[in-house]
């Protein structure tokens, strides 16, 4: 992997997020106080991305805006976040990702008001083989023709593939065979289980069935549970660190950015997830799925101490509480 440009490269269309804090979901045709509001990027690949860009790595992003408000919006919080931009498509009249998410104080839970944009599926075209095999890993949430071969000319270079599997599905499932490092959700695993009459506790065994499809790494989140992960005959669990919750969205996209950057860095696996377990939890305790993303040093010091140094983290609270810059 030398002589690389780009770190990670990855392949997701991105949101525009209404980030709105309320203590819990109102009834029907009642008044329900908002604590914060803000607009943020979203999008799982995309703030994966972000992350990995806090932390320093050199990332860009292949993916479809509209060419309205929101994907102007979108676009313009990634070039924020120092995420390279150039291979992204603007779709003149289209619509762009949009999304509420609801964060809720009370129960520490969330939900999420998506309206998709009306573009199609980027396809094998703007798949540029030299551009895809300048990078060291590529970064997905998806699986259509063109994500394949993007797939194919990462391998081909001697680059890996993760993917981030949040749902079951068969897009996913039907091909393990693309992916080094899988990082699936409590809700895919727990699917996995039912729609195959797995063993629910059996962790390793149910990992180590992706393993044998083709995944290097496999590895689940459990949100305040932590995560659990095999590779080569190593299984290991690591619990969540507590922290004061804010706001979890964005947790799992951080974990998968967070955990690729330390994977490039040489880390172990078990280390890895470790670090990525540090990121994601003080991503959660600011709103939205990027205002609390730390950099490396703000990492390091929280991992050795405790501590997390909020001055840097608090000046992008304020960066995204007045708005999204053009």
């Amino acid at each position: 992997m030398n002589n690389k440009t780009i770190d990670i490269l990855g392949i997701g269309d991105p949101f525009l997020d209404l980030v709105v804090e309320i203590d819990k979901l109102p009834e029907s045709n009642t008044n329900c106080p908002m604590h914060g509001r803000c607009f943020q990027g979203g999008g799982n690949v995309a703030t994966a991305l972000v992350a990995a860009a806090r932390l320093g790595m050199k990332v860009s992003l292949i993916g479809s805006v509209g060419d309205d408000l929101f994907g102007k919006l979108s676009m313009s919080d990634l070039v924020y976040n120092n995420v390279d931009v150039s291979r992204m498509v603007v779709h003149s009249g289209k619509k762009s990702n949009f999304s509420v998410c609801l964060s809720e104080r009370g129960v520490n839970g969330k939900e999420f008001i998506v309206g998709h944009g009306d573009f199609e599926d980027l396809n094998d075209t703007y798949m540029d083989e030299d551009y895809i095999k300048s990078a060291k890993m590529l970064h997905t949430g998806y699986i259509t023709h063109a994500v394949i071969k993007a797939c194919e000319y990462m391998h081909e270079a001697g680059g890996k593939v993760s993917i981030d599997a949040p749902y079951y599905k068969p897009f996913v499932f039907e091909n393990y065979r693309h992916f080094d490092i899988f990082i699936g959700s409590e809700m895919y695993y727990d699917t996995m289980c039912e729609a195959n009459g797995y063993v629910r506790d059996a962790y390793e065994k149910n990992m180590n069935i992706l393993r044998n499809e083709g995944c290097e790494i496999v590895i689940f989140t459990f949100g305040e549970k932590g995560c659990r992960g095999v590779s080569a005959d190593t299984y290991f669990e690591i619990p969540a660190i507590k922290v004061d919750v804010v706001d979890t969205t964005g947790a799992g996209d951080v974990f998968h950015g967070a955990f690729d950057y330390a994977y490039l860095c040489g880390y172990d696996v078990e280390e890895c997830a470790r670090f990525a377990t540090g990121v994601s939890a003080i991503k959660c305790t600011r709103p939205g799925g990027r205002s609390g993303i730390p950099t490396l040093d703000i990492l390091k010091k929280f991992l050795k101490t405790g501590e997390i140094d909020y001055s840097e983290i608090d000046r992008r609270v304020e960066h995204y509480q007045s708005g999204i810059m053009l």
